[in-house]
């Protein structure tokens, strides 16, 4: 009986919807590795529908979390380095970096919209994800001319939490 009268105390109130990963925004704070994380900017790819990547702050640390609504139990966590790549023609299909043998898991172009602080801007981006075995990624993305490099690794959702936003 109780809980009839308490869903009518509230009901004309707005239903609040609970927030997932996939609804943040700049200036949100998120939690990974024991690290409260900042969200600087965010890249939106329209050509892989449900595909967002946030750019996150730390301190003077930076990281990727690129997520994938297909895949809403994964994540994958990546950190920008200085490339290795000057031709789009030259990006291969499998590469061997410190000892470890990189796999072209997928490859594509599109839109990306991108609001803040992002390494890329609003428009045409081309991408590369390379795996290896034991999952660890390294991406390539172009964009007018320029190249970015990440390394990075698959993350469980779960170890994301959302602190404030």
């Amino acid at each position: 009986m109780r809980r009839i009268f308490d869903s009518e105390t509230h009901a004309g109130e707005p239903v609040v919807r609970e927030r997932t990963l996939f609804d943040l925004d700049v200036n949100d704070i998120v939690s990974l590795d024991l690290e409260d994380w900042v969200i600087e900017g965010r890249v939106i790819y329209h050509s892989l529908p449900g595909w967002v990547m946030y750019w996150l702050k730390s301190g003077r640390q930076r990281q990727g979390l690129l997520l994938d609504r297909s895949v809403p139990d994964k994540a994958v966590v990546i950190t920008p380095f200085p490339g290795r790549t000057d031709n789009m023609n030259e990006v291969k299909t499998e590469y061997i970096l410190d000892g470890k043998h990189y796999f072209l898991d997928y490859n594509g172009e599109g839109i990306v919209d991108a609001s803040a602080v992002t390494p890329i801007r609003t428009g045409q981006v081309m991408y590369w994800q390379f795996e290896t075995d034991e999952r660890e990624i390294y991406r390539i993305e172009w964009q007018e001319g320029r190249f970015f490099h990440y390394d990075g690794r698959w993350i469980d959702a779960f170890e994301v939490s959302i602190v404030a936003g």
